[in-house]
């Protein structure tokens, strides 16, 4: 599994945004960009689904065995 903060980084580039271009769209913080990104432990996870949102994402949780995805 990629680090999550890698993936938001990645994705956040391939778009040409700013921190401050993220923050703004997922109305969060830049500096809570900032933490994310550099692999802070104590971000809160609903606010990380925000970002991936802002960024045209979801995340859903999907079964290894199966691969039925749960909605």
């Amino acid at each position: 599994m990629r680090d999550a903060s890698a993936v938001v980084r990645e994705l956040r580039t391939q778009r040409g945004w700013t921190q401050q271009d993220l923050a703004t769209r997922a109305r969060l913080s830049r500096s809570f960009v900032a933490d994310v990104e550099a692999g802070k432990p104590t971000v809160e996870s609903a606010k990380l689904f925000d970002l991936f949102q802002a960024l045209g994402y979801e995340v859903a949780l999907r079964d290894l065995t199966t691969g039925q995805v749960l909605r």
